[in-house]
């Protein structure tokens, strides 16, 4: 057997162990669709979903449900983060918009009302969500996959509002390249929604939702107790996509407006425990 032969049957045999032990995106910058596999196919007709929602669009199957185990509790979840964004942060007469970290369409679903005279666009790094909304959701909707880089192929200034639920709170050391990369693409007095951790987050844990999972997992995470009782500006439990980033408001105000992005808002518990914040890109 020829050795290149020989070699790329290992290199088969191996991966999908290799997959697993180590993040999809550390090894591709994103999340490949079926990357257990050496090849795959769609068919014309995909029959992977879970009933219709309300707005008669399908319902992801659970595994592509990011945790949420009923298509009610999923759908629910949605549509109150949507509520609440729309309210802090009305669309008004934007044309254009972009669900930034859309996953399986989770939130971009409850825009359909909009979708008939406006274009709207979903980008994730993982391909299993951008495959199952580009076969169940367009139309009439819009997806790309994009991957860790910070690069959207979109034109300069092309979107009028631009919203990343718990996508910030996972953005460590890229975080600046990809606030520029979304103020570039934000057209002149467009706005933008996005959710993070900060000091109000840590309230809300130790109160409220002290017994929710995340906040179980955050107080099991190494320097967790460290971090939050110093004066920190911002820290990062967990690296690259595994990271979960906290910033000081203080701070955050002062790095987006290093940035030239003004904050309009910013509210506590508007995304569950994550606070919403509303920037505006200067006309």
């Amino acid at each position: 057997m020829p050795l290149h032969s020989f070699l790329r049957k290992v290199v088969l045999a191996v991966r999908p162990l290799f997959v697993k032990i180590m993040p999809q995106t550390d090894l591709y910058g994103y999340s490949p669709y079926r990357g257990y596999a050496d090849s795959y196919c769609l068919p014309r007709h995909p029959d992977d979903f879970d009933g219709h929602g309300p707005q008669g669009l399908p319902v992801p199957p659970e595994w592509l449900r990011f945790g949420y185990r009923t298509s009610e509790g999923y759908l629910q979840s949605g549509q109150k983060d949507m509520a609440a964004m729309l309210e802090t942060c009305p669309i008004d007469n934007a044309r254009r918009i972009l669900d930034f970290g859309c996953g399986s369409g989770r939130m971009i679903r409850w825009l359909k009302d909009y979708a008939a005279d406006r274009e709207i666009w979903g980008t994730d790094i993982n391909a299993d969500y951008v495959t199952w909304c580009q076969q169940h959701l367009s139309p009439p909707f819009h997806f790309a996959l994009t991957t860790t880089l910070p690069h959207l192929p979109f034109e300069d200034r092309y979107f009028d509002y631009i919203y990343a639920g718990s996508v910030f709170t996972h953005l460590d050391d890229l975080a600046t390249a990809w606030m520029l990369e979304l103020r570039r693409i934000l057209a002149p007095g467009g706005r933008m929604y996005i959710t993070i951790h900060d000091e109000n987050t840590l309230t809300l844990l130790s109160n409220e939702y002290k017994d929710h999972p995340s906040a179980r997992a955050f107080r099991q995470r190494e320097n967790f107790d460290a971090y939050t009782q110093c004066d920190f500006g911002m820290f990062s439990l967990g690296r690259r996509t595994n990271s979960q980033v906290f910033y000081n408001s203080e701070y955050f105000r002062k790095w987006v407006a290093s940035l030239n992005l003004k904050v309009i808002s910013i509210t506590p518990g508007m995304y569950r425990y994550q606070t919403g914040v509303v920037l505006q890109r200067p006309d």
